[in-house]
């Protein structure tokens, strides 16, 4: 197998946008321990994930839309218009039916809960940025 270094020679660059200061925290910890990704910035609301987003254009959007502002789904919308290379990973607490089809209506289809394994979830970034190393045998 190998690694990822190997098929893409620069970092994936990753704006982390959550309002629960624990989550943000395990969640840099974890990726910083990876070879292909880097926590470019962190938004702690809507706002500055939009002011962020617009003014470093980030490889991925790691975003949790339910923020107590209440206008991550907003944000969204505006990120998708204004960025639409840009590749949003959607991490959230609750994953309902409706929010699912607002985000696959916004051509956002990584979308995963906050109790996912780490390892799944590294899984998942991966294969939204289509970074994965081959498997065995390919």
């Amino acid at each position: 197998m190998f690694p990822v270094e190997q098929i893409r020679a620069t970092k994936i660059r990753i704006l982390l946008a959550d309002d629960h200061p624990q989550v943000r925290g395990q969640l840099v910890a974890r990726l910083m321990w990876e070879s292909d990704f880097e926590v470019a910035s962190v938004a702690f609301d809507s706002f500055q994930a939009l002011q962020m987003a617009q003014s470093m254009q980030p490889d991925l959007l790691l975003m949790d839309p339910m923020m107590r502002d209440g206008l991550g789904l907003a944000t969204l919308r505006q990120l998708r218009a204004s960025l639409p290379n840009m590749i949003v990973v959607v991490l959230t607490a609750v994953v309902d039916t409706t929010l699912n089809i607002q985000l696959k209506e916004m051509g956002i289809e990584h979308i995963l809960s906050k109790g996912i394994p780490t390892s799944k979830l590294l899984l998942e970034l991966r294969s939204a940025t289509g970074t994965l190393p081959p498997s065995p045998g390919s």
